[in-house]
């Protein structure tokens, strides 16, 4: 049986429009690696497996970056801005209804298990690499945010954002 390892080697190793399909929890898992790491079989698995973990204890959300209303470019703290759901599965639910071809990407959520709401730190608020892992940084509660902040980011903005199920 493939270990997530194989099934990742498989899919990065065949040309675009060629390959198995993947599942999401492993490319979001592999892509947190450093490149190099990206080709060490027990650092793979073992990030798939500390994603798993994270998910099963409600410590990740999944961002959809909903960025343009009829032209107009939104901004962070726009309620609109940016869609945060509970799962990869909650995401495709609401795709279905309102984006078909849209992406979420799986963050990791600082602080403790999700609320009813993520508190999100941008280092950079003009960037729009929601793919990128280091673009955005979730929090459970403002406190977790507040505690981060003071630390990595003094005078550092958050924004709160509802947690779509």
């Amino acid at each position: 049986m493939a270990d997530a390892f194989d099934r990742w080697i498989a899919w990065a190793n065949n040309p675009p429009g060629q390959r198995p399909g993947l599942p999401s929890d492993v490319h979001a898992s592999v892509m947190s690696l450093d490149e190099e790491d990206r080709t060490d079989r027990q650092k793979v698995n073992a990030a798939v497996e500390h994603r798993a973990e994270l998910r099963r204890t409600g410590r990740t959300a999944w961002l959809y970056l909903n960025d343009f209303d009829r032209g107009t470019q939104r901004t962070i703290g726009d309620p609109e801005w940016v869609k945060v759901f509970a799962s990869a599965e909650a995401a495709d639910r609401w795709f279905d209804q309102h984006d078909p071809e849209g992406v979420a990407w799986e963050y990791e959520i600082e602080g403790g298990p999700r609320q009813a709401s993520v508190w999100i730190f941008l280092a950079d608020e003009v960037s729009r690499a929601v793919g990128d892992l280091a673009w955005a940084k979730l929090f459970a509660s403002r406190q977790a945010a507040e505690n981060w902040l003071e630390q990595n980011a003094p005078g550092g903005k958050i924004w709160e954002y509802p947690l779509e199920e």
